[in-house]
Protein backbone atom coordinates (compact mmCIF):
# COMPACT_ATOMS: atom_id res chain seq x y z
CA UNK A 1 0.00 0.00 0.00
CA UNK A 2 1.68 3.15 -1.17
CA UNK A 3 1.37 6.19 -3.34
CA UNK A 4 -0.01 5.53 -6.81
CA UNK A 5 2.11 6.46 -9.80
CA UNK A 6 -0.58 8.55 -11.47
CA UNK A 7 -0.66 10.87 -8.49
CA UNK A 8 3.09 10.95 -7.99
CA UNK A 9 5.09 9.49 -5.14
CA UNK A 10 6.86 6.28 -4.30
CA UNK A 11 5.94 2.75 -3.37
CA UNK A 12 6.19 1.32 0.13
CA UNK A 13 9.53 -0.48 -0.19
CA UNK A 14 11.07 2.56 -1.85
CA UNK A 15 10.09 4.58 1.22
CA UNK A 16 11.46 1.84 3.49
CA UNK A 17 14.77 1.72 1.62
CA UNK A 18 15.12 5.49 1.87
CA UNK A 19 14.44 5.31 5.61
CA UNK A 20 17.04 2.61 6.15
CA UNK A 21 19.70 4.48 4.18
CA UNK A 22 18.99 7.69 6.10
CA UNK A 23 18.95 5.71 9.33
CA UNK A 24 22.39 4.27 8.60
CA UNK A 25 23.72 7.77 7.98
CA UNK A 26 22.18 9.05 11.21
CA UNK A 27 23.38 6.01 13.15
CA UNK A 28 26.93 6.72 12.03
CA UNK A 29 26.58 10.31 13.21
CA UNK A 30 25.26 9.41 16.68
CA UNK A 31 27.54 6.48 17.43
CA UNK A 32 25.97 3.59 15.54
CA UNK A 33 22.72 2.58 17.20
CA UNK A 34 20.39 0.01 15.66
CA UNK A 35 17.37 1.73 17.20
CA UNK A 36 18.09 4.84 15.12
CA UNK A 37 17.94 2.83 11.89
CA UNK A 38 14.73 1.11 13.00
CA UNK A 39 13.10 4.40 14.02
CA UNK A 40 14.01 6.13 10.76
CA UNK A 41 12.77 3.16 8.72
CA UNK A 42 9.49 3.08 10.65
CA UNK A 43 9.03 6.83 10.22
CA UNK A 44 9.61 6.46 6.48
CA UNK A 45 6.61 4.13 6.08
CA UNK A 46 4.47 5.47 8.93
CA UNK A 47 2.42 7.91 6.78
CA UNK A 48 1.22 5.09 4.52
CA UNK A 49 0.68 2.69 7.41
CA UNK A 50 -1.60 5.25 9.06
CA UNK A 51 -3.24 7.13 6.21
CA UNK A 52 -3.96 4.28 3.80
CA UNK A 53 -6.15 2.23 6.17
CA UNK A 54 -7.62 5.41 7.65
CA UNK A 55 -8.48 7.02 4.34
CA UNK A 56 -9.53 3.94 2.38
CA UNK A 57 -11.25 1.87 5.07
CA UNK A 58 -12.28 3.89 8.12
CA UNK A 59 -13.01 7.14 6.25
CA UNK A 60 -13.76 5.54 2.89
CA UNK A 61 -17.14 7.24 2.47
CA UNK A 62 -16.01 10.74 3.44
CA UNK A 63 -12.38 10.75 2.25
CA UNK A 64 -11.58 7.76 0.05
CA UNK A 65 -7.83 8.34 -0.49
CA UNK A 66 -4.69 7.80 1.48
CA UNK A 67 -2.58 10.94 1.79
CA UNK A 68 -4.16 12.79 4.64
CA UNK A 69 -3.14 13.56 8.23
CA UNK A 70 0.35 12.06 8.50
CA UNK A 71 1.23 13.36 5.03
CA UNK A 72 0.77 16.97 6.17
CA UNK A 73 3.43 19.54 6.93
CA UNK A 74 1.76 20.11 10.30
CA UNK A 75 2.34 16.47 11.31
CA UNK A 76 5.97 16.69 10.17
CA UNK A 77 6.60 19.89 12.14
CA UNK A 78 5.02 18.37 15.27
CA UNK A 79 7.11 15.19 14.88
CA UNK A 80 10.31 17.20 14.44
CA UNK A 81 9.38 19.40 17.41
CA UNK A 82 8.80 16.41 19.68
CA UNK A 83 11.99 14.81 18.38
CA UNK A 84 14.06 17.90 19.16
CA UNK A 85 12.46 18.18 22.61
CA UNK A 86 13.21 14.54 23.44
CA UNK A 87 16.75 14.92 22.16
CA UNK A 88 17.30 18.08 24.22
CA UNK A 89 15.77 16.59 27.37
CA UNK A 90 16.99 12.99 27.23
CA UNK A 91 19.76 13.11 24.59
CA UNK A 92 17.91 10.40 22.70
CA UNK A 93 17.80 10.70 18.88
CA UNK A 94 15.14 8.00 18.40
CA UNK A 95 12.10 10.25 17.93
CA UNK A 96 14.10 12.67 15.80
CA UNK A 97 15.18 9.75 13.60
CA UNK A 98 11.54 8.77 13.19
CA UNK A 99 10.65 12.32 12.21
CA UNK A 100 13.48 12.29 9.67
CA UNK A 101 11.91 9.20 8.17
CA UNK A 102 8.55 10.97 7.93
CA UNK A 103 10.28 13.89 6.19
CA UNK A 104 11.79 11.50 3.64
CA UNK A 105 8.34 10.02 2.96
CA UNK A 106 6.78 13.40 2.30
CA UNK A 107 9.73 14.41 0.13
CA UNK A 108 9.48 11.27 -2.01
CA UNK A 109 5.72 11.79 -2.33
CA UNK A 110 6.42 15.42 -3.39
CA UNK A 111 3.59 16.52 -1.13
CA UNK A 112 4.28 20.21 -1.79
CA UNK A 113 2.74 19.68 -5.23
CA UNK A 114 -0.59 19.15 -3.45
CA UNK A 115 -0.74 22.22 -1.20
CA UNK A 116 -4.33 21.71 -0.01
CA UNK A 117 -3.34 18.34 1.45
CA UNK A 118 0.20 19.16 2.57
CA UNK A 119 -0.83 22.40 4.30
CA UNK A 120 -4.06 21.00 5.77
CA UNK A 121 -6.02 22.44 7.56
CA UNK A 122 -4.84 25.92 6.55
CA UNK A 123 -6.10 25.77 2.95
CA UNK A 124 -9.35 23.97 3.66
CA UNK A 125 -10.30 20.30 3.40
CA UNK A 126 -8.34 17.52 1.72
CA UNK A 127 -8.59 17.05 -2.02
CA UNK A 128 -8.35 13.75 -3.88
CA UNK A 129 -5.92 15.04 -6.47
CA UNK A 130 -2.88 13.52 -4.81
CA UNK A 131 -4.28 10.01 -4.93
CA UNK A 132 -7.77 8.96 -5.93
CA UNK A 133 -7.59 5.20 -6.58
CA UNK A 134 -9.11 2.52 -4.36
CA UNK A 135 -7.02 0.51 -1.91
CA UNK A 136 -7.21 -2.76 -3.87
CA UNK A 137 -5.95 -1.25 -7.13
CA UNK A 138 -3.10 0.43 -5.24
CA UNK A 139 -2.13 -2.92 -3.73
CA UNK A 140 -2.14 -4.61 -7.15
CA UNK A 141 -0.03 -1.78 -8.56
CA UNK A 142 2.39 -2.23 -5.67
CA UNK A 143 2.76 -5.98 -6.26
CA UNK A 144 3.26 -5.55 -10.01
CA UNK A 145 5.96 -2.88 -9.70
CA UNK A 146 9.40 -4.30 -10.70
CA UNK A 147 11.38 -1.82 -8.59
CA UNK A 148 9.54 -3.01 -5.47
CA UNK A 149 10.73 -6.60 -5.94
CA UNK A 150 14.26 -5.40 -6.64
CA UNK A 151 14.22 -3.36 -3.46
CA UNK A 152 12.70 -6.27 -1.52
CA UNK A 153 15.61 -8.51 -2.49
CA UNK A 154 18.10 -5.74 -1.71
CA UNK A 155 16.57 -4.97 1.68
CA UNK A 156 16.39 -8.66 2.60
CA UNK A 157 20.05 -9.25 1.84
CA UNK A 158 21.11 -5.96 3.44
CA UNK A 159 19.24 -6.94 6.61
CA UNK A 160 21.07 -10.26 6.74
CA UNK A 161 24.41 -8.57 6.15
CA UNK A 162 23.75 -6.06 8.92
CA UNK A 163 23.08 -8.75 11.51
CA UNK A 164 25.75 -9.15 14.14
CA UNK A 165 28.30 -11.72 13.01
CA UNK A 166 27.44 -14.31 15.65
CA UNK A 167 23.73 -14.23 14.79
CA UNK A 168 24.43 -14.38 11.06
CA UNK A 169 26.78 -17.31 11.59
CA UNK A 170 24.25 -19.18 13.73
CA UNK A 171 21.34 -18.62 11.36
CA UNK A 172 23.18 -18.93 8.07
CA UNK A 173 26.20 -21.19 8.60
CA UNK A 174 26.15 -22.22 4.97
CA UNK A 175 24.52 -19.25 3.26
CA UNK A 176 26.39 -16.54 5.17
CA UNK A 177 29.53 -16.69 2.98
CA UNK A 178 27.33 -16.68 -0.12
CA UNK A 179 25.63 -13.50 1.08
CA UNK A 180 29.01 -11.85 1.43
CA UNK A 181 29.81 -12.85 -2.16
CA UNK A 182 26.45 -11.55 -3.39
CA UNK A 183 27.01 -8.17 -1.77
CA UNK A 184 29.31 -6.74 -4.45
CA UNK A 185 27.39 -7.80 -7.59
CA UNK A 186 24.02 -6.93 -6.05
CA UNK A 187 25.19 -3.49 -4.99
CA UNK A 188 26.67 -2.92 -8.43
CA UNK A 189 23.47 -3.97 -10.20
CA UNK A 190 21.39 -1.68 -8.01
CA UNK A 191 23.65 1.26 -8.77
CA UNK A 192 23.48 0.46 -12.49
CA UNK A 193 19.68 0.28 -12.38
CA UNK A 194 19.65 3.51 -10.40
CA UNK A 195 21.65 5.22 -13.12
CA UNK A 196 19.25 3.96 -15.80
CA UNK A 197 16.22 5.16 -13.83
CA UNK A 198 17.74 8.57 -13.21
CA UNK A 199 18.65 8.86 -16.89
CA UNK A 200 15.11 7.81 -17.81
CA UNK A 201 13.71 10.55 -15.62
CA UNK A 202 16.09 13.25 -16.81
CA UNK A 203 15.50 12.43 -20.49
CA UNK A 204 11.79 11.60 -20.01
CA UNK A 205 12.33 8.09 -21.36
CA UNK A 206 11.14 4.67 -20.17
CA UNK A 207 14.29 2.59 -20.50
CA UNK A 208 13.09 -0.07 -18.01
CA UNK A 209 9.54 -1.22 -17.12
CA UNK A 210 8.18 0.62 -14.10
CA UNK A 211 4.85 1.83 -12.77
CA UNK A 212 6.31 5.28 -12.15
CA UNK A 213 5.04 7.64 -14.81
CA UNK A 214 6.43 11.03 -13.82
CA UNK A 215 10.09 11.81 -14.67
CA UNK A 216 10.63 13.22 -11.19
CA UNK A 217 9.42 9.99 -9.61
CA UNK A 218 11.86 7.99 -11.73
CA UNK A 219 14.74 10.19 -10.58
CA UNK A 220 13.71 9.92 -6.92
CA UNK A 221 13.31 6.16 -7.08
CA UNK A 222 16.65 5.92 -8.87
CA UNK A 223 18.31 7.86 -6.07
CA UNK A 224 16.81 5.51 -3.50
CA UNK A 225 17.95 2.45 -5.49
CA UNK A 226 21.42 3.94 -5.69
CA UNK A 227 21.44 4.60 -1.96
CA UNK A 228 20.42 1.00 -1.28
CA UNK A 229 23.17 -0.22 -3.59
CA UNK A 230 25.78 1.88 -1.83
CA UNK A 231 24.54 0.69 1.56
CA UNK A 232 24.95 -2.94 0.49
CA UNK A 233 28.43 -2.29 -0.93
CA UNK A 234 29.42 -0.71 2.36
CA UNK A 235 27.61 -3.27 4.54
CA UNK A 236 30.88 -4.48 6.08
CA UNK A 237 31.57 -0.93 7.24
CA UNK A 238 28.00 0.02 8.12
CA UNK A 239 27.37 -2.74 10.64
CA UNK A 240 26.22 -1.06 13.81
CA UNK A 241 26.27 -2.20 17.40
CA UNK A 242 23.16 -3.27 19.27
CA UNK A 243 23.04 -0.23 21.54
Amino acid sequence: MAGCPSGGGMFLLCHLAAGIVLGLILAGAVGGRRAVVAACALGAILPDLVDKPLGYIILADSVGYGRIYTHTLLFLVLALGVGLLVFWRFRSPIVLAGATGVASHQALDTMWLYPANWLYPFLGSFTAGAESRDLWSLLITELSEPSEWILFAALFIATLLLLKKEFRTALFERTGPLLEKVRLPLGGVLILLAGIMILSGVLALHLIPTGLEKPGDLVLCGLVLGGAGLAILQAHRLRIDSA
